[in-house]
């Protein structure tokens, strides 16, 4: 037993298997690797989208009244979004919900 290599097993059986075992083994990684990648950036586009949005919205202007008081002005259409839990863009949300007026 203690001749027993486990990496000379595996490319023996390898190489004793069928030609499209092999061709998976070869496509299986890089693929799994770039569907990650994909995944990944993906979110952190989203994550950057959604940071931006915070900002804006914390963000608003501070109108001085003739009568010296002041008063957060919020120039942004209110938005409704039927399902708060998808990750929608903010303009095709307004679109819709301006045309469904």
């Amino acid at each position: 037993m203690n001749d027993y290599n486990f990496l000379a097993d595996l490319l023996d059986t390898f190489q004793s298997s069928p030609d499209w075992i092999k061709a998976l083994w070869l496509l299986i990684p890089p693929c799994f690797l770039l569907a990650l990648i994909k995944i990944l950036t993906r979110y952190r586009l989203v994550s950057k989208q959604i940071k931006a949005r915070l900002v804006e919205e914390i963000i608003l202007p501070i109108d001085r009244q003739s009568d010296g008081h002041m008063q957060i002005a919020n120039r942004r259409p209110e938005i409704t979004r039927r399902s708060p839990g998808l990750l929608l863009d903010e303009t095709s949300t307004s679109s819709r919900d301006h045309q469904n007026l």
